[in-house]
């Protein structure tokens, strides 16, 4: 199951590659997803089952029900991330898999955009969880963590959307860039473009994915 699914876009990845397992998804419960994406991707057959509402009001339902959970960038906009991971671990199988990615605040990247780093201006972003806390956080709930991967994980939003960032402040909200600002903004984001494939082999990876397993006693 894909929480905070959106529009689905995971599960229909992950589709072409798995074809004959069995996808479901969740969302619409904190006003990140519309539970109309839900019903579309369902129609479209990106989804065998869509749910709508929270993980943690439909985990007593969902029991044991899933061999593996994904949260891509979900804890970052959840009220308390601690009881979305409980919830999850209760919607697991004994063995089953946990997938979460998100973006590190401690990374080399954060520290040198400071300010301007565009996960602080991400709309709907609530928390930032160093990638060490939220291992530390897994195992406290009876996870065991087995993979962590950043270089898969980096995204594309370095110096161009830290020029974007900063133009968007300087400028009347309703005001068009100048030329010599979309001159910027284009150098800014073709310098994302060309630094992403080597900032995801160094430390200023901005983001990680963790990969964890559901122990069978409860943490």
């Amino acid at each position: 199951m894909d929480v905070g699914t959106g529009t689905a876009r995971f599960p229909a990845a992950a589709r072409s590659v798995h074809p004959y397992t069995a996808f479901d998804g969740v969302d619409g419960g904190y006003g990140a997803g519309d539970s109309a994406d839900g019903a579309r991707a369902l129609a479209d057959g990106l989804l065998d089952e869509a749910h709508r509402g929270t993980l943690v009001d439909l985990a007593p339902h969902l029991a044991g029900r899933y061999d593996v959970l994904s949260m891509f960038r979900h804890l970052e906009r959840v009220p308390d991330p601690r009881a979305e991971l409980r919830a999850g671990h209760r919607a697991l199988r004994p063995g089953g898999h946990l997938l979460v990615e998100g973006s590190d605040p401690l990374s080399r990247s954060a520290a040198l955009l400071g300010r301007w780093w565009a996960p602080y201006h991400r709309p709907g972003t609530r928390h930032l969880i160093p990638e060490a806390n939220l291992r530390r956080e897994l195992r406290a709930l009876g996870y065991t963590v087995v993979l962590v991967d950043r270089r898969a994980a980096h995204q594309s939003a370095g110096p161009g959307a830290a020029v974007t960032l900063l133009l968007s402040r300087r400028r009347p909200a309703a005001g068009a860039p100048s030329g010599a600002a979309r001159t910027l903004l284009a150098l800014g984001r073709a310098l994302d473009r060309v630094l992403a494939p080597v900032a995801a082999r160094t430390r200023f990876t901005n983001s990680y994915r963790v990969i964890a397993r559901r122990d069978a006693a409860p943490g």
